[in-house]
């Protein structure tokens, strides 16, 4: 078994990924660039001719760290920001939308030589498709920084965060063992209106990524009334107004939403056909959402200690660009397959929005 074979498993996720981008290649920057995680990750993302990387950091750094363990940077872009050519151009044009914004800025500088800001720009003035980020200071600084370049921030929709799971141990239920799991980062009590707009956002990037029709289900400890409470009537309720939300969407026969649901019901015909009472076993969920961040997160925990389970993510949504956070303890596996997940979502980001998608930039 090569190394290569341990550090980037094909799956059933991230096979068609990588085969998705080695016809549509894609620039991805990452931030925190020294890191010799990363480098392998590029390395092995070039070899597949699949994802251009960018890497943000001291370039002495970054080259030493190749060298040191043998890594080719062949046609890895390394940049010090405060070093390029456009770092007073950035600055200018961070200046002059926070002020568009009615903000006054100061210490712009300062803030544009912050590898996630100048990361942000490069992909906002076309420079970079995507952005990967935390694998070395954690997710709080990147939802701090990512919460500047919010999009439409007059709609009120909230930024939030999906995670993909791929566990072959529940294919026998009948379904991929693919599964889209929202909101697993952010918002701990997320309203009704929170859920709704997860179910309608996730279930689209599920559609995506799959390529097919895709079951959304809003979970609860309670299947149609049958355990009422305030927070399943609260999922019954966004489950509601998230069917009427795709009243609006295109291709709407591709995503069907219901709640609130048990989890079993989601996700095992069988159980779906008992507590549903329904003569037809439907297809397992592809997306699960989650009536609040304790049970997402557990939910994602508990899985992803099976040894035979992969996680990837966290994509950040309602964001001016495609955007992933990963854990500071990320597997080389787990920065492969959000690279590529990410990059994925670059392809059709830019189908929706060939110019972006804030005047301001």
């Amino acid at each position: 078994m090569s190394e290569d074979t341990v550090y980037f498993p094909n799956n059933g996720l991230t096979h068609p990924l990588l085969e998705h981008l080695k016809r549509h290649p894609k620039r991805l920057v990452f931030p925190e660039g020294e890191d010799v995680r990363l480098l392998r990750v590029a390395e092995f993302l070039v070899q597949q001719e699949a994802i251009i990387p960018i890497l943000l950091g001291r370039k002495e750094v970054i080259v030493g760290m190749a060298e040191k363990y043998g890594i080719s940077l062949q046609f890895v872009r390394v940049i010090e920001p405060q070093k390029t050519s456009d770092f007073d151009l950035f600055c200018e044009r961070f200046e002059r939308v926070e002020k568009m914004k009615g903000n006054v800025p100061v210490n712009v500088r300062e803030i544009v030589s912050l590898p996630f800001n100048y990361a942000a720009l490069m992909t906002l003035y076309g420079q970079a498709d995507a952005v990967l980020a935390g694998n070395l200071y954690g997710g709080a600084p990147v939802f701090r920084a990512v919460s500047r370049y919010k999009r439409d921030p007059q709609l009120g929709n909230p930024l939030f965060t999906i995670s993909v799971v791929v566990c072959d141990e529940l294919k026998r239920f009948g379904g991929d063992g693919i599964f889209f799991m929202a909101d697993t980062g952010m918002a701990l009590a997320p309203s009704v209106e929170d859920l709704a707009y997860y179910a309608v956002e996730t279930g689209m990037m599920a559609r995506h990524i799959l390529g097919r029709p895709v079951q959304v289900s809003l979970v609860s400890s309670s299947t149609n009334g049958s355990r009422p409470s305030p927070i399943s009537q609260k999922v019954h309720a966004a489950a509601v107004l998230a069917q009427s939300k795709l009243l609006d969407e295109q291709n709407i026969s591709d995503i069907s939403v219901e709640g609130e649901i048990q989890i079993d019901a989601a996700l095992s015909p069988e159980a779906y056909n008992m507590r549903v009472q329904r003569s037809a076993l439907r297809r397992p969920s592809d997306v699960l959402i989650f009536p609040s961040l304790d049970a997402a997160d557990i939910a994602t925990r508990m899985l992803t200690m099976l040894p035979s389970v992969s996680e990837y993510g966290l994509v950040i949504r309602d964001v001016l660009f495609p955007v992933a956070e990963v854990p500071r303890l990320s597997s080389m596996e787990h920065i492969y397959g959000t690279a590529l997940l990410i990059a994925n979502e670059a392809i059709k980001f830019h189908e929706l929005y060939p110019d972006g998608i804030d005047f301001l930039y």
